[in-house]
């Protein structure tokens, strides 16, 4: 059966009190559900987180409320509550789906790389972590908002720390190879995680936004991270 939300369709129809007995009777004939547009349960769970996190990103997390998201979807005030009971559930979810997609997302572009080359495989991490924030500015914005760490569950937590704990490696892999030998590893994985970080803060903030050159996304991208994580040089024999 259609799960139909009448508040949201807004199908409240009233007939005249006159009329034609054939009328009537075709009414009747008629089947009792129309064909009626409904918000599919998953649709509906999708378009709130993602509307949840426009509302932090643009007005800040004071303005995020249920109502309010049902409001700017066009739906009845209650059909969030089928998925989320309250706006500290909702916050809850919305850190775990944002920092499982942005996880996800940045160690995809590094499993196309062999371990056998961590240069590489770490200039892959920066530019799929760089391109996810960027396509993905209200999400990225709304992940780092302050407020919403304290109501990120221990699972995130976790997952976070595994995350950082896995850059780390990289660096460290990256270091064995010949990436600044000499620096002091913390301080190589801070310069690392920063550059990219601060590049997607910067350019995702519409208050702190650079008004760069144009240039396309994807070739900012290599450019940035190529500077820092940069190819080792060949050297060439001489004849």
């Amino acid at each position: 059966m259609l799960d139909v939300d009448l508040d949201y369709i807004g199908l409240h129809t009233r007939r005249p009190k006159q009329l034609l007995s054939s009328q009537r009777n075709e009414t009747r004939s008629m089947p009792a559900k129309l064909h009626q547009p409904s918000y599919h349960h998953g649709d509906l769970k999708a378009a709130v987180l993602a509307r949840a996190a426009e509302i932090i990103a643009e007005q800040g997390i004071e303005a995020l409320s249920l109502r309010a998201v049902a409001r700017d979807l066009g739906v009845s005030h209650g059909a969030p509550n089928r998925h989320f009971k309250s706006k500290v559930e909702l916050l809850a979810a919305l850190a775990a789906d944002i920092w499982q997609k942005l996880h996800s997302a940045t160690l995809a572009g590094a499993d196309q790389v062999s371990h056998a080359d961590p240069v590489r495989r770490l200039r892959a991490l920066g530019r799929s972590y760089l391109r996810w924030a960027l396509d993905n500015k209200s999400a990225f914005q709304t992940i780092n908002h302050p407020d919403l760490r304290r109501y990120a569950g221990a699972e995130v937590q976790a997952a976070q720390e595994a995350f950082q704990a896995e850059i780390a490696a990289a660096v460290s892999a990256a270091q064995v190879a010949g990436r600044h030998p000499t620096v002091n590893l913390w301080l190589l994985t801070l310069y690392t995680n920063s550059v990219p970080f601060g590049c997607a803060m910067l350019l995702s903030n519409d208050l702190l936004a650079l008004d760069p050159p144009v240039i396309d996304q994807e070739q900012l991208i290599e450019d940035l991270i190529g500077l820092v994580v940069p190819l080792p040089t060949v050297k060439q024999e001489n004849p």
